[in-house]
C-alpha cells in the first residue's frame, strides 16, 4: 500500500512588516534554513542547498519580470 503525504499550505502575510532576512547555516545535526523575522516573530523554512538556490531564482525571475529596482544595498554588493 502507497502512502500519500498530506500537503499544506501556510501564508504569512509580510506586506505591511518591517522584515530581516537571512539564511541560517547548516549545521552537522539540521540543514540550512531561511529566516524571515519582523515584529510578529520568524518564520524558517528548513531547505536544501538546491531548494534555497530554486528560491533565490524564482526571486530573482520575479524581480527581473517586474523590472523593480534592488535595494541599495544589494546593488553595492553586484559592483
Amino acid at each position: 500500500m502507497e502512502m500519500v503525504r498530506a500537503h499544506s499550505a501556510y501564508t504569512v502575510d509580510l506586506s505591511q512588516q518591517n522584515t530581516e532576512s537571512k539564511v541560517l547555516p547548516a549545521t552537522p545535526y539540521n540543514p540550512a534554513a531561511l529566516e524571515i523575522s519582523g515584529s510578529f516573530g520568524s518564520v524558517q523554512i528548513v531547505a536544501s542547498d538546491e531548494q534555497l538556490a530554486e528560491i533565490e531564482s524564482a526571486i530573482k525571475e520575479h524581480f527581473n519580470r517586474n523590472q523593480y529596482p534592488l535595494p541599495a544595498e544589494s546593488k553595492e554588493e553586484i559592483a
